[in-house]
């Protein structure tokens, strides 16, 4: 096979495997959107939550009023009407008791009071009638207004019903109610049996009314319930929308946004809102205060507590790096302020990146000095590395812009045993190192020239044999020191 086609062959096959590439790619965002939709449907939002309650609340109480309420109400208004034809019954039995004893006489009276009753509307009655002893119809008359000739007898399923029923007064099949009596007439002091009477009616009439309550108040619940759904839904919604607003607000804060958010009314929410930006607002200052206070400093609050500061010191095992810009005011006196702090935060900026690339905490700035901090294993080394990296990487810097300033870099590191703690008042502290090491450390700095980096024997001590290329060890008598203290300079290379 030649290059050529070797070539094509391999360029057919990053071409599919970038292809497959986007495919697998499309497919999890693919899967991470539905994935996002699951959880949306799955979830249940403070809103839909009310809307549930409200509506299941709504709902048995519509419920209970349709079935429960109307469902007594119904039983009461049969109880009425079993109540009124029980009257009317019963004075209808007085009368006809009497007109079947006497016969012809008194039956026009019953008749007439028969067609009273029906002529009174009583909702549900059906009809009226009379037996005689014979079995024949004495008075009839139903609610369409058909009558019986009292020639006509009663069939014997009848007379056998009414003998029946008679005994119960009262008997009910499905929506019609029976009311039947045994009449008696009493003479010379016996009982003479003279016939039956019945009433009959039904509470059809009843059942349609509760009915129509029950579909008026079915529409009319059903229309309330919606016109209160959608209005809670809009209430929620606004109320929700607040929530979510603060929800926001919270995430803003998070991401280092600090934009208060508007507060409106006067109910919790607004209190909330009011409270979560006064809360931003402290946590904005104490933000930007941070950047003023030493990660040690931070790390002692945290681990204390800021109302329980400890007040003694302790004792500890740290390394110490001190830098200085040399010619730095002179240049303070020929420039501009706003070019003087703009090029001395540059120059901060650069070393701090790299004091921290190497595990060093920032202890404070005095000027344009730097006092840092490094603990734990390797520490020295990590320091020294530190100093060289800023000479590397600053020099370069210094040497492009020689035609307008001279600045250059001294360094100056020490380690040992040193205090650490609360220094300063009770209104004003800072949780620092103080000791013999960190003078020491200062004074080299003071000491070291240009692009220079001094460090004291016991940091050479600490460091793994040829790890650093190291000058000849010198002595030095330091500001303040009864002896000389032995020195090195680290020695580097910058390209």
């Amino acid at each position: 096979m030649s290059q050529l086609e070797t070539k094509e062959q391999r360029l057919e096959e990053e071409q599919i495997e970038a292809e497959i590439g986007l495919l697998r790619a499309w497919q999890n965002n693919l899967n991470e959107l539905l994935r996002r939709q699951q959880r949306s449907l799955i979830r249940w939002t403070l809103q839909k939550k009310y809307l549930l309650t409200f509506s299941s609340i709504f709902l048995i109480v519509l419920v209970y009023i349709i079935f429960a309420l109307f469902a007594a109400e119904k039983e009461d208004l049969i109880r009425l009407s079993e109540k009124n034809f029980m009257t009317a019954f019963q004075t209808m039995n007085s009368i006809g008791a009497e007109a079947l004893s006497t016969g012809e006489q008194d039956k026009l009276i019953l008749r007439a009071f028969v067609r009273e009753v029906f002529n009174s509307k009583l909702e549900g009655l059906q009809e009226i009638f009379f037996l005689d002893a014979e079995r024949r119809f004495f008075v009839y008359e139903n609610a369409h207004g058909e009558e019986i000739a009292d020639t006509v007898i009663a069939s014997d399923s009848l007379w056998q019903a009414l003998e029946a029923q008679s005994s119960q007064t009262k008997v009910k099949v499905g929506n019609k109610i029976y009311l039947t009596k045994k009449l008696f007439y009493e003479a010379n002091g016996q009982n003479i049996f003279v016939g039956y009477s019945q009433l009959l009616f039904t509470i059809d009439h009843i059942n349609e009314l509760i009915k129509h309550k029950q579909e008026q108040t079915l529409l009319i619940g059903g229309t309330g319930f919606l016109v209160s759904l959608i209005v809670l839904s809009v209430v929620t919604s606004l109320f929700v929308r607040r929530i979510q607003m603060l929800n926001q607000g919270t995430k803003q804060v998070i991401q280092g946004i600090f934009e208060p958010l508007p507060v409106k009314g006067s109910d919790e929410i607004s209190e909330l809102t009011d409270s979560f930006n006064k809360m931003m607002t402290a946590v904005k200052e104490r933000l930007m205060m941070s950047r003023y206070v030493s990660q040690s400093t931070l790390g002692m609050i945290r681990r204390v507590g800021a109302n329980e500061m400890a007040q003694e010191g302790i004792k500890e095992e740290i390394c110490v790096l001190f830098s200085d810009v040399r010619g730095f005011t002179a240049f303070a006196e020929l420039n501009e302020p706003q070019h003087v702090v703009a090029r001395l935060n540059r120059l901060l900026n650069l070393q701090v990146e790299i004091i921290k690339r190497y595990g060093g905490d920032i202890d404070k700035f005095v000027g344009d000095e730097v006092m840092a901090i490094f603990k734990g294993s390797a520490k020295e080394q990590r320091a020294v590395a530190a100093a060289i990296a800023i000479q590397e990487k600053l020099q370069p810097i210094f040497k492009a812009e020689e035609g307008q300033s001279r600045l250059r870099i001294g360094i100056g590191i020490n380690t040992g045993v040193a205090v650490m703690g609360n220094i300063g008042s009770t209104d004003r502290m800072d949780f620092t190192a103080i000791g013999d090491v960190v003078n020491t450390a200062a004074r080299l700095c003071s000491v070291a020239r240009a692009d220079e980096i001094l460090v004291a024997e016991e940091v050479v001590n600490h460091l793994p044999k040829g790890s650093v290329d190291l000058s000849e060890p010198f002595t030095l008598l330091l500001k303040n020191k009864l002896y000389a203290v032995t020195i090195y300079r680290v020695l580097y290379d910058v390209d």
